[in-house]
């Protein structure tokens, strides 16, 4: 009775270990694929955002070839804090942001209907994240009206945060 007890015990302890589901790199590279895809906003053909997954480790990146700048000198701006942080470059025509975050640090995903500039109507998500009394948010524009697919893109970008701890 003794070792039955024990097993279930173990068995428990073992499976509350792996609750947490993993999301494997392939499963990342499809979700960034993806989320590359729809993020493309196709009145901008000169402009690249996108999200690349790396484990716990996410980076935004938003490249304009195309922008509306004129400097006489180039500029770049950063700020780093651990693994998190933002980089801002800009010259003549060129514009690229980048922003890095742990997914550990993200409280919550959620999204809604948006209109652009443009009058496009599309979907934008919002990641909040707070990390030691800094709250931050920013989105990810979704270039479709299909709902079905930005709840199935949140679904899995949930995934990826819950499988690395992210804050509830």
């Amino acid at each position: 009775m003794k070792i039955r007890f024990l097993l279930v015990l173990a068995a428990g302890l073992f499976g509350a270990g792996n609750a947490r589901a993993q999301v494997s790199a392939a499963e990342n590279q499809a979700l960034a694929k993806q989320l590359a895809q729809l993020m493309r906003n196709p009145s901008k053909p000169k402009q690249d955002v996108y999200l690349t997954l790396r484990g716990c480790h996410a980076e935004q990146v938003i490249r304009d070839r195309d922008a509306d700048v004129q400097m006489s000198k180039p500029l770049a701006v950063s700020f780093g804090n651990g693994t998190s942080g933002w980089a801002v470059k800009m010259d003549n025509g060129v514009f690229e942001m980048k922003m890095a975050f742990e997914w550990a640090d993200v409280t919550s995903l959620t999204y809604a209907p948006d209109t652009d500039d443009d009058g496009r109507k599309h979907y934008q998500i919002t990641i909040k994240k707070s990390k030691k009394g800094s709250n931050t948010s920013f989105d990810l524009p979704l270039y479709t009206t299909n709902e079905a697919t930005v709840k199935d893109v949140v679904r899995r970008l949930e995934k990826v945060r819950r499988s690395c701890g992210g804050a509830n």
